[in-house]
């Protein structure tokens, strides 16, 4: 494998491990929305830009509830963001597996779902 697919291997598998992160809590919002906005950069160095079109709607989906939740001063996320965000994580893994299997011709590492009830 070439130095640019490892590198693309590495930053999905880390995004990967951020939107693991976040779902089981264990990441708080601010910095779930940096993180995936870092990553989503370090990508856009490596493919095509449209191929990320998909991923960057997701995180500015994120991006928005995060920034709300900053402005508003509130310390939780509403059941409508929650349910929100329970989407965008989904949509990112399906995107990431998408997008790891077209860049490197293999399937994805196995990524277990998180249902809005975790994600909550």
């Amino acid at each position: 494998m070439s130095s640019v697919l490892q590198l693309i291997r590495f930053v999905t598998d880390g995004l990967r491990d951020t939107i693991d992160s976040f779902a089981t809590g264990a990441l708080p919002l601010h910095r779930f929305a940096w993180e995936v906005q870092s990553r989503l950069d370090s990508l856009a160095d490596l493919v095509d830009r449209r191929a990320l079109a998909p991923l960057r709607s997701t995180q500015c989906i994120v991006a928005t509830i995060d920034i709300a939740l900053r402005e508003s001063g509130r310390t939780g996320t509403t059941t409508s963001e929650k349910r929100i965000l329970a989407s965008a994580l989904a949509a990112m893994r399906g995107e990431l597996d998408r997008l790891t299997t077209t860049s490197l011709g293999t399937p994805a590492r196995t990524v277990p779902l998180v249902t809005p009830a975790q994600a909550a």
